[in-house]
């Protein structure tokens, strides 16, 4: 965070406002607060962006240290993206993020039944949300925001990163009772397309798990936005083993 947006949000969240707000600040950044109860989460967004650009958050009042903890890494993860993809998916990132903080749930996660901490980050982004799209007359509601991998990833070859991958895959399909030879990367396109294939022995239930399991483990370790995806049995004849 820039001295100009830190100067900018610690002016808004000693007005003490209950509700949402926002005040047009001169360092060019338009600031908005979402109250509940003793937490607050006080956004600054580029002035005149159409996308509403987050470039600084933070958040106060967390009851207890886990929920000042999900706050903190909540506001990490907004700046930097449109404020819309905050409201959408930063509580989700959070969460996945942070998962020895979340509660156990048989099936998806999501903020709601991650934890209470989670939901509320969702709620005083979305409130934010609300409060920037109304003042800044925003009418367009598709989100079209697509996060890209770091230039360091990017700058890899498709063989480097493969490297990077196997140990973590590896380290996937023993938590399963599986080893390298059931599971292989064949292919990794622009970066953060990563397709997986797996031998005949491994049942078609457990991929779908293993795949979602894998994709969180991936976008941990490497801190890239990977997407895992199945390799198409059509072309098992020509599948590749990174």
């Amino acid at each position: 965070m820039s001295p100009a947006a830190s100067k900018a949000l610690d002016t808004l969240a000693s007005e003490g406002d209950t509700d949402t707000h926002a005040r047009d600040a001169a360092s060019g950044i338009v600031e908005f607060a979402a109250r509940e109860n003793s937490v607050e989460l006080n956004v600054g967004v580029a002035a005149g962006d159409p996308r509403l650009m987050v470039v600084a958050a933070r958040s106060s009042g967390g009851s207890d240290e886990k929920e000042q903890r999900v706050l903190e890494r909540f506001c990490s993860i907004i700046v930097g993206k449109p404020l819309q993809e905050g409201a959408d998916h930063g509580a989700i990132y959070a969460a996945a993020s942070l998962p020895m903080d979340c509660a156990p749930v048989l099936g998806v996660r999501t903020p709601r039944n991650a934890g209470p901490a989670f939901a509320l980050a969702e709620r005083l982004i979305r409130k934010i949300h609300v409060a920037a799209v109304r003042q800044s007359g925003v009418t367009r509601r598709d989100n079209t925001w697509y996060a890209r991998p770091g230039a360091a990833w990017l700058a890899q070859t498709e063989a480097q990163q493969a490297a990077a991958i196997k140990p973590l895959l590896i380290d996937v399909l023993s938590v399963y009772g599986l080893t390298a030879d059931d599971a292989w990367i064949s292919q990794i396109e622009r970066g953060r397309r990563v397709t997986v294939a797996f031998g005949d022995t491994v049942s078609y239930a457990i991929k779908p798990e293993l795949m979602l399991a894998l994709e969180r483990r991936l976008r941990r370790d490497t801190g890239a936005p990977l997407e895992v995806f199945l390799q198409d049995k059509k072309d098992a004849n020509a599948i590749r083993r990174l």
